[in-house]
């Protein structure tokens, strides 16, 4: 089993459980105890746990402090910063990506691991900075820019031609909308144009979306809710239980 499938059901059973032992995990992954030990200080590095005697718990998000003592603003951004700081277990060295426009996109951005061995595509600008010392190579989209919400990213109605000479192995978006019948939308056309040309173009589509997107519709629709290879949330609603491609991070 490699690393990052370990990390993926050691984050499965935090999510389920909220802590985990060394023994059983030994059992269960059929690892020696010095490996889960690693996995444990790496998840602990990340945030994500916090390492007890035997074993670890998941770590209580800051993101769920009182909303009376914070903007809703701060509030939202503060889950989405959760959210991206997960998504990075899912990249492993050697992984050329795709990083999409908007907030969660840029706070990934900014929480890029210092070792991180991978090359970035992305339409992000605010994610340059952040990404232009750290990445083997990082390729900006050309075209126009679009100013959406505060968001800045670039659109060119020949994003197929640009993508077609890039091998993506996973793709990392947000999104304006998840709603079980309608799927995953978004509010511009220009994004569904974008989405759209990248996972054609893609192995995997990791979808980041905190609590507040579940139950939207917006205008442009890109695909199905079962989609994405995996959708990266807060939380998960009675209706989305059945869905196998929801992560859930606890409160």
């Amino acid at each position: 089993m490699f690393a990052v499938q370990r990390l993926e059901r050691i984050m499965e059973m935090l999510y389920e459980e909220e802590k985990v032992q060394v023994n059983n995990l030994v059992k269960i992954l059929n690892v020696s105890d010095v490996t889960i030990r690693k996995d444990l200080r790496k998840l602990e590095k990340d945030g994500i746990v916090i390492k007890t005697h035997g074993g670890a718990v998941l770590k209580k998000a800051e993101v769920v402090s009182e909303k009376d003592n914070i903007g809703e603003a701060d509030f939202t951004n503060r889950k989405k910063d959760v959210l991206a700081k997960l998504a990075w277990n899912y990249i492993k060295n050697g992984d050329t990506i795709f990083l999409g426009s908007g907030y969660t996109c840029v706070s990934m951005a900014k929480q890029i691991p210092d070792d991180c061995n991978i090359s970035v595509i992305t339409n992000n600008i605010e994610a340059i900075p952040y990404l232009k010392d750290k990445c083997n190579t990082l390729i900006l989209i050309g075209g126009e820019v679009i100013t959406h919400e505060r968001n800045f990213f670039t659109y060119s109605s020949e994003i197929d031609d640009q993508l077609k000479s890039y091998n993506i192995n996973k793709a990392i978006t947000s999104c304006s909308g998840i709603d079980l019948k309608f799927g995953v939308s978004f509010s511009t056309e220009a994004s569904k144009k974008i989405i759209s040309a990248i996972l054609k173009n893609s192995q995997i589509w990791y979808l980041i979306a905190d609590s507040s997107k579940f139950n939207l519709v917006s205008p442009y629709k890109i695909s199905d809710i079962e989609a994405p290879e995996m959708i990266i949330t807060d939380t998960k609603l009675e209706e989305y239980e059945n869905l196998s491609n929801v992560v859930k991070y606890k409160k």
